[in-house]
């Protein structure tokens, strides 16, 4: 048995280990975290490990307690906990009028339980697993640690010695052995399964879906995933796979009133089928269904490519600065084409950013539907579980305006033309992806949301109209979301100009290394000898100070431990500016080194400059200007430079992609200052007293 944690951001870090399943049978995350807790100290800290037995043990009790208390007395999961918490301090006087603490502890509920649940006329399978768990124990521990003349012969004796085996350190500092621990943790591991009644709950035997983890709840939202929705996230041991588990089991649906039950039954075999097309569709991965669990324990899984957002604004406006805003709008096309003509056809009717999930790749965005949720938004109720939570995710948008008005209307009617429902919700999307500039897409949505459904046109014509009449040019790779194989890194001093670098692996940077060799050299006298290092890393990289004397400015964060900034690695995206600098001085040292993150080019590129001088006006522009930049991502327009009153200014012409001064974008004139940087796309201009300095093809 072995621990291990799931990085999955330089900031979220998730346990691993064998007790996954207590979250999904108890859904009580501290027990869960609790028994993770003992278990990854079980080969390093043995005292520690066995002090976390012991705590789980207790909070496996108070768990048992506040299920029971629940069910006998109708109260709710905090009116239990208060009592239960009550029972806990209460005091009470005794004969001669002190007082003292109840005779009631945490040790108590679990003892009481587990003698319960030994009492209870379980079924055949149960009665023989128990005694199947006290003889393993008793091969193990054949007699109780305080008293060994008694056996260890019921389940009693059984919990009594293993909560007095772990609370020793307590009394003996440093007895546990590594023997002890193992074992302990393999008996309490089995002991919870039996309490909460799971049968083998990693025998899954399918692969690779055997090696799974629940993603806590709290990390939903910075994880860009809907809170509330009908399902749970999941990633994988090596945290670079990601997945969606929908309950199947019977016990749940039977939970359900008949028409939710119907209705949930129904969005599951369509989510299934629609994932199994996905995966024979051009662009995609492989989008592996399966089913896990025993019989009545039934998980589907639904495997992403990629790590999948929830389509929110947030990440709208990251679509939207890396220019990918017309391949999004492409990828729900494909999408709702491999719904509507397959056969059967299948349509959503209630389609809204809520259901969709995106997964940003180099050069190719993959959309999902992960929930066909009839029971709620045809109703299209305004309160239910996670409505805030939602509410937050999409800025507050009105949900219902998605769903077609001949649904709206007419919720327990299925149209005539259902799928004419999600060529309406297509319009509403494509406005809510565009949002400030609906203007560039008004007509073609107008003819989306037409009232009469049979005049809409069909997913296919959508498509080809969409191309015809929005998309100008051909899409464009993302900026800071897709995982960084290798990066191009532009160095500029005011002694060498601009030299170029691609990075493709681990590499330093430094005063001390020759130019010949893979790693860097910085000519600079306020460059450390190994200034710092580009480390590559599962995601993509990470900038790391190498205890250098100045440290590092990356986007104006000071990193470096000599100066008091931040120790920690920093994750790396396109984009990124990091400078070195004298952090005492108010003013930008002679010899500052600007290091920009920027994408691998294809072009060769060599260095230019002009001259500030009055009367400077000088275009930038794909096809037109004074510069003749050939990315596809710069406007054909782009920006200028112009000189007024003395002091030079950058302006952007309305362009598509904006253009960025010291790593901020600009969205109107700004005047220029020496050291200042303008990039646009993968193109540096860096600003000096006298001229500016470019590196272009």
């Amino acid at each position: 048995m072995e621990v291990n944690q799931i990085r999955i951001t330089p900031h979220i870090i998730i346990p691993k280990g064998n007790f996954d399943f207590v979250l999904e049978a108890t859904h009580n995350e501290q027990l869960y975290l609790g028994c993770l807790e003992a278990e990854k100290h079980m080969m390093t800290d043995y005292d520690a490990c066995l002090i976390g037995i012991r705590r789980a043990m207790e909070m496996l009790g108070i768990e048992l307690e506040r299920q029971g208390r629940e069910e006998l007395y109708n109260i709710t999961s905090q009116e239990a906990l208060r009592s239960i918490f009550i029972d806990l301090k209460r005091i009470k006087s005794n004969r001669n009028g002190l007082k003292e603490r109840r005779r009631i502890s945490r040790k108590n509920f679990f003892m009481r339980h587990v003698v319960d649940f030994a009492k209870k006329d379980h079924e055949d399978y149960t009665k023989e697993q128990i005694m199947d768990f006290i003889r393993d124990y008793a091969e193990v521990y054949p007699y109780e640690y305080l008293d060994d003349r008694r056996a260890n012969k019921s389940m009693k004796n059984i919990a009594q010695d293993m909560y007095v085996r772990c609370s020793r350190p307590l009394k003996e500092k440093g007895c546990g052995t590594g023997e002890d621990c193992a074992a302990l943790i393999r008996m309490f591991h089995r002991l919870m399964c039996l309490l909460n009644y799971v049968q083998e709950p990693f025998e899954y035997e399918l692969v690779p879906f055997e090696d799974y983890y629940p993603i806590p709840s709290e990390y939903y939202e910075e994880l860009e995933f809907v809170k509330g929705s009908n399902f749970g996230m999941y990633v994988s041991g090596d945290g670079k796979t990601y997945y969606m588990l929908k309950r199947k089991d019977a016990e749940y649906l039977n939970s359900l009133n008949p028409d939710v039950h119907r209705q949930r039954s129904e969005e599951l075999e369509r989510i299934g089928m629609l994932w199994e097309r996905l995966s024979t569709m051009a662009g995609y991965g492989p989008c592996r269904v399966e089913e896990i669990g025993t019989q009545d324990y039934r998980r589907l899984v639904l495997e992403f490519e990629g790590r999948p957002h929830a389509l929110t604004q947030n990440v709208i406006d990251n679509i939207d600065k890396s220019g990918m805003k017309e391949e999004l709008i492409r990828s729900i096309v494909r999408m709702l084409r491999c719904m509507h003509e397959g056969n059967p056809p299948i349509a959503h009717m209630s389609l809204n950013p809520e259901y969709i999930y995106v997964c940003v790749k180099v050069d190719v965005i993959l959309t999902y539907i992960v929930d066909f949720d009839m029971a709620r938004m045809l109703n299209v109720r305004n309160e239910y579980p996670g409505r805030d939570m939602i509410e937050d995710h999409f800025n507050a948008v009105d949900l219902k305006k998605f769903i077609a008005p001949e649904i709206r209307n007419s919720p327990d009617i299925t149209p005539e033309e259902p799928c004419a429902a999600d060529i309406y919700s297509l319009g509403k999307l494509v406005k809510y992806v565009y949002g400030k500039n609906e203007k560039k897409v008004r007509d073609y949505v107008e003819n989306l949301i037409i009232k009469d459904p049979a005049e809409r046109p069909t997913i296919a014509a959508a498509g080809r109209a969409f191309d015809e009449e929005v998309v100008y040019f051909e899409p464009t790779v993302t900026l800071g979301l897709e995982v960084m194989d290798e990066f191009r890194l532009l160095v500029f001093t005011n002694f060498r100009g601009f030299e170029d670098h691609v990075v493709s692996d681990t590499v330093s940077v430094g005063r001390m290394f020759s130019s010949e060799g893979k790693d860097i050299k910085i000519d600079s006298p306020i460059a450390s000898r190994t200034h710092g290092k580009f480390e590559k890393t599962d995601g993509g990289f990470e900038y790391s100070d190498m205890l250098s004397t100045n440290g590092t400015f990356i986007n104006g964060v000071l990193y470096g431990a000599q100066r008091r900034g931040r120790t920690e690695p920093k994750e790396l995206k396109f984009g990124d500016i990091l400078k070195i600098d004298t952090p005492e001085l108010k003013k930008e040292h002679k010899n500052a080194v600007y290091m920009f993150v920027l994408r691998p080019s294809k072009y060769k590129m060599k260095q230019y400059e002009i001259d500030i001088e009055d009367g400077l006006d000088v275009y930038i522009g794909r096809e037109e200007g004074d510069i003749i930049l050939t990315n596809n991502r710069v406007s054909k327009k782009h920006a200028r430079f112009v000189v007024k009153n003395g002091s030079l200014y950058i302006q952007d012409l309305k362009s598509t992609n904006g253009l960025y001064v010291n790593g901020k974008q600009a969205d109107r004139p700004v005047r220029l200052n020496p050291t200042d940087s303008v990039r646009i796309e993968d193109y540096v201009f860096i600003v000096t007293d006298k001229k500016i300095y470019y590196f272009a093809e």
